[in-house]
């Protein structure tokens, strides 16, 4: 699920939220809204985070391998 990947890769790099909201072009507070799982990313943010992250799209975009 997008909320605990993107937790899991702000703790691994050492970077806030704000840093990664800024990084990627959206605001703190839909940042919060991503990583509490209250919102999803459209498929173009889910590319963003992705090729600035390295997270898969599927884990991104998925739930345990279904569409959700």
């Amino acid at each position: 699920m997008i909320h605990k990947t993107i937790n899991e890769f702000l703790m691994h790099k050492h970077m806030s939220p704000k840093q990664l909201a800024a990084k990627l072009g959206i605001s703190e507070s839909y940042m919060s809204m991503l990583r509490s799982g209250r919102r999803r990313p459209s498929p173009e943010l889910a590319r963003k985070i992705e090729a600035l992250t390295g997270i898969p799209l599927k884990n991104l975009l998925f739930k345990t391998g279904r569409a959700a």
